[in-house]
C-alpha cells in the first residue's frame, strides 16, 4: 500500500475516529458489573426527498450500538451501559446529500455529552439534519492513468469531511459538507505504482493548500486539479537457494533529511510481492533512499544496498515521471535480541544503530515472557527500553544496562547481533517515570474533552509522552525521565491551534517543566480565554535586555535552552563565556543539525566517546571548522571546557559559511587586529558581513578585543546575524 505522509497522517485520525466510536472515550469510566439495560431515544428530522430511513444512529461510550431510524425518523439505541455518550447522525448511502453530525456538534470533541444512568431511558435526543455544501470539479490525470482511480477528499477544520468519485470524464463531485472551510485532496487509488503525485488543491502540499469555502446547501464550483506524472521507483530484493521467500513491504524515504524519515515514519509504502519485485509510484522529483521491512523473523530488516543504516545506503535521485527500475538487492539473515524486562508493564523495546536508525520493536507487557525483537540487522546496537513516542507507559525510559534514558546513549552498552543468531539476555529493570498534570479550558472556559497533550523536548533527547483530556478537560503523561520539558495541547483540526505550558500561544515563550522520578509536575490550567503570547522564555532575560530578541530566537530555534535552576525557572546566564564545547553544539544546531554518524573512536584524547556534545565536537572537527590542538606527547586535544575567544569565534563562522571567497583589506578596520594577526581574514570577513563591528573606543578608534572571551549573549547576537545573511536553519 502507498501513502505519503500527509495521508498517513489523516489515515491515523481516520483510526481515532474509529477507535472513538468504538471504545470508551479518555476518562470515562464503565461499571464493570452493571447492567446494559439503559437507552438514549429520539427522532430524526431529514429534508424532503431524504430517505430517513437511511439514518444510521450511533452511540460512543461505555456502550458502541448502531440503529437506523424508522420511516417516522424515531430511533432508539438500547441496551447501553450506564455512563456519558456522544450520539453520531449519518446518511448511510453512496451519495449523502446530508452531512453527518454529532449531537450538540459536527466535531466530535464539541460534542454533547449525553449521561445515562443504570437502567435510565434518555429520551429526546433529537437531531435535524440539514443538506450538505458541494464541491464540484474536474481532475486531469497524465496520459495512460486512469481518472476513475482518483479519490476526491475534503477535510474541514470544524470537523466537516467528505469524499467523492472521479468520473471517467474527470469530473467529480463531493456532498454532505458543513459549512466551512475544506482543504481538498487528489488521491490515486493504486496499491502498486501510482503514476500521478497526489495533490491539495491547487497543486501542494497539505500546508500549502488553499481553503475552499463551503455553504450549506450551495455548491462551490471550479475546484479542479491537473494531476503530475509521478517518478517510479522499482527493483527486486532476493534470497539465497533453498530459502524462504522474502515477505514483507518497502518503505521509501524522502529526503533530504533521511534521519527524520527514518524516526517518522516513510513518505511511501509498496508491496513487495512473492517473487521478490517491488514498484513504488506517487514519487515527486526528489531524492529517495529504500528500507526493507520483512515480516516474521527470517530476514533482517535493511537498506538498499544491503546495510543496516540510511546513512551508508546510496541515494536515489528522480525527476518528474521517471522511472528507475532495475534495482537489486539480496536479503540477509536476521538476528534478534531477547530478554525480560522488569518494573511495570507496557514497555517497549527498540534497537537503534549507530547512525540512529531505529530497527524492529517488541512489546514486554509480562517480564515472565520477555520480548523479542527480531529482524535485526547483523551489527552493534543500543537496546533502548520505552523510547517510541506512540507507547503509554508509567516507566522511565532507558538504555541496555539500566541507563537512564536523560544519560543519553553514548554511555549505553552495545549488543552485538550475529546473522541468524539470537542475542539473549539483555535484560532491564524500569523505574517508574515521572508526570505531568495540569487541566485544559476554551475560550469559554468551558473544560476541552479529547484533547491531545504532547510533553516533549524540543531536541528529541528525551522521548515525548502524550495523553489525552478527560472529560473535565484534566490530563496526566506518564513515564518521564528526568528533565527539562515543554508541554502542548493543540485540538486535532480545530482551529483554537496549540497552547503551551506557561499558558502561552508561543512555543518560544513557553515555561520549562522539570520533570523527576516518581514525582508530579502540576502545570495548573492551560487556558484558550487567558493565554498571552507570553514573556521571554528567560528569567534572566527580560524584555528590552541586551540582545534579548536574538536570545529569544536562539530558544526558539532549540539552539540553547538554557537552564534549570533551583526555583523551577530557567536561565539564559547571558554574561556566562562560551565554552567550546558548546560552540560545536551551538554551530551544529545552526546548521540545521545535519545527519551526521559521530565515531566510534573519539579523535580528541580529551573527548571521551559519550561525553557531552561528543557528536556536536566530532561533527565540527569532520567539517574542518575546528580540528584542535597536537600536544606535545603528539596527542590531539579538543579543551572543551576552555572559553572561545572572539577571534576563534570569527574562525568558526567563516568556517562554517563554507569559507567563501573574501579579500581582506589591506588595513585593518580594528586598531588592535593588525593585518598580520591570527585569523585576520576570518575577523574582517565577520566585521564585512555585518555580524560583529566591535567597539569604538573613547579616543574614536574601533576594536575587536580578539582575545576576549565571547559571552553567551553575544552569541545569540552573532548566530542570529549569521542565519540572517546565509540562512542555515
Amino acid at each position: 500500500m502507498r501513502g505519503n505522509s500527509r495521508s498517513r497522517f489523516r489515515l491515523v485520525l481516520t483510526l481515532v475516529a474509529g477507535i472513538i466510536l468504538a471504545t470508551l472515550p479518555a476518562g470515562i469510566a464503565s461499571p464493570a458489573l452493571a447492567a446494559a439495560t439503559a437507552s438514549i431515544s429520539g427522532t430524526v428530522t431529514v429534508p424532503a426527498g431524504v430517505d430517513v430511513t437511511k439514518i444510521r444512529v450511533s452511540s460512543s461510550g461505555p456502550s458502541y450500538k448502531s440503529v437506523y431510524a424508522n420511516s417516522s425518523g424515531q430511533y432508539s439505541l438500547t441496551g447501553l451501559e450506564a455512563g456519558q455518550y456522544k450520539v453520531d447522525f449519518r446518511e448511510d448511502t453512496e451519495v449523502p446529500s446530508v452531512y453527518g453530525t454529532y449531537y450538540g456538534s459536527v466535531d466530535y470533541n464539541l460534542a454533547t455529552l449525553i449521561t445515562v444512568g443504570e437502567g435510565a431511558a434518555v429520551a429526546g435526543i433529537s437531531q435535524t439534519l440539514k443538506t450538505g455544501g458541494i464541491i464540484t470539479g474536474s481532475v486531469t490525470v497524465p496520459a495512460g492513468a486512469d481518472p476513475t482511480k482518483v479519490y476526491v477528499n475534503a477535510y474541514s477544520d470544524n470537523g466537516g469531511s467528505g469524499y467523492g468519485a472521479v468520473k471517467a470524464d474527470g469530473t467529480f463531485k463531493v456532498t454532505a459538507l458543513a459549512t466551512g472551510n475544506y482543504k481538498v485532496s487528489f488521491r490515486y487509488v493504486n496499491y502498486t505504482a501510482s503514476p500521478v503525485v497526489d495533490a491539495y488543491y491547487p497543486g501542494g502540499g497539505f500546508d500549502t493548500a488553499t481553503l475552499v469555502a463551503v455553504a450549506e446547501g450551495k455548491t462551490t464550483p471550479g475546484i479542479n486539479q491537473a494531476l503530475k506524472p509521478a517518478a517510479i521507483i522499482s527493483g527486486k530484493i532476493s534470497v539465497p537457494a533453498n530459502s524462504p521467500a522474502f515477505s514483507g513491504y518497502v518503505m521509501v524515504m524522502k529526503g533530504p533529511d533521511f534521519s527524520l524519515n527514518a524516526s517518522a515514519g516513510s513518505d511511501y509504502i509498496g508491496d513487495v510481492d512473492s517473487s521478490g519485485e517491488y514498484a513504488i509510484g506517487g514519487l515527486e522529483p526528489g531524492t529517495y533512499k529504500i528500507n526493507f521491512r520483512p515480516f516474521g523473523g527470517t530476514w533482517a530488516q535493511m537498506w538498499h544496498g544491503g546495510v543496516a543504516g540510511f546513512s551508508t545506503s546510496p541515494t536515489l535521485t528522480v525527476t518528474q515521471g521517471q522511472q528507475l527500475g532495475g534495482l537489486q538487492d539480496t536479503a540477509v539473515a536476521g538476528g534478534s535480541i531477547s530478554g525480560s524486562v522488569a518494573g511495570g508493564t507496557n514497555q517497549y523495546v527498540t534497537a537503534v544503530a549507530a547512525d540512529g536508525t531505529v530497527v524492529g520493536g517488541a512489546s514486554a507487557s509480562n517480564p515472565a515472557t520477555g520480548y523479542t525483537v527480531n529482524n535485526v540487522f547483523p551489527g552493534s546496537y543500543k537496546v533502548q527500553f520505552n523510547r517510541s513516542s506512540g507507547v503509554t507507559t508509567t516507566q522511565e525510559a532507558q538504555y541496555y544496562k539500566d541507563l537512564p534514558e536523560s544519560s543519553g546513549a553514548g554511555g549505553a552498552t552495545s549488543v552485538t547481533v550475529s546473522a541468524g543468531q539470537n542475542a539473549a539476555n539483555i535484560d532491564a529493570t524500569t523505574r517508574t517515570g515521572g508526570t505531568a498534570s495540569g487541566k485544559v479550558v476554551g475560550a469559554d472556559g468551558a473544560p476541552l474533552e479529547n484533547v491531545p497533550v504532547r510533553v516533549y523536548t524540543k531536541d528529541g533527547s528525551l522521548v515525548t509522552r502524550a495523553a489525552r483530556t478527560a472529560v473535565d478537560g484534566t490530563f496526566k503523561v506518564t513515564g518521564l525521565s528526568a528533565g527539562n520539558y515543554l508541554v502542548a495541547a493543540n485540538m486535532l483540526g480545530g482551529p483554537l491551534g496549540p497552547i503551551f505550558s506557561g499558558n502561552t500561544r508561543v512555543e518560544a515563550n513557553a515555561t520549562t517543566v522539570a520533570a523527576a522520578l516518581g514525582q508530579n509536575a502540576d502545570l495548573g490550567t492551560l487556558s484558550y480565554a487567558t493565554a498571552s503570547q507570553g514573556t521571554p522564555s528567560f528569567s534572566d532575560v527580560p524584555v528590552g535586555a541586551q540582545f534579548s530578541a536574538e536570545i529569544s530566537w536562539l530558544a526558539e530555534k532549540g539552539i540553547s535552552t538554557g537552564w534549570t535552576e533551583a526555583n523551577g525557572s530557567t536561565t539564559f546566564r547571558p554574561l556566562q563565556p562560551v565554552n567550546r564545547d558548546a560552540m560545536a553544539a551551538f554551530m551544529y544546531r545552526l546548521a540545521g543539525k545535519p545527519a551526521f554518524a559521530a565515531p566510534a573512536v573519539s579523535p580528541f584524547a580529551d573527548v571521551p566517546v559519550g561525553a557531552q556534545f561528543y557528536k556536536e565536537i566530532t561533527w565540527l572537527a569532520a567539517q574542518g571548522i575546528s580540528t584542535g590542538w597536537v600536544e606535545a606527547d603528539g596527542s590531539k586535544t579538543y579543551r572543551p571546557l576552555q572559553p572561545v575567544n572572539r577571534d576563534a569565534m570569527a574562525a568558526f563562522m567563516y568556517r562554517l559559511a563554507g569559507k567563501p571567497a573574501f579579500a581582506a583589506p589591506a588595513v585593518s578596520p580594528f586598531a588592535d587586529v593588525p593585518s598580520g594577526a591570527q585569523f585576520y581574514k576570518e575577523i574582517t570577513w565577520l566585521a564585512a558581513q555585518g555580524i560583529s563591528t566591535g567597539w569604538t573606543e573613547a579616543d574614536g578608534s574601533k576594536t575587536y578585543r580578539p582575545l576576549q572571551a565571547v559571552n553567551r549573549d553575544a552569541m545569540a547576537a552573532f548566530m542570529f546575524r549569521y542565519n540572517t545573511k546565509f540562512g542555515s536553519i
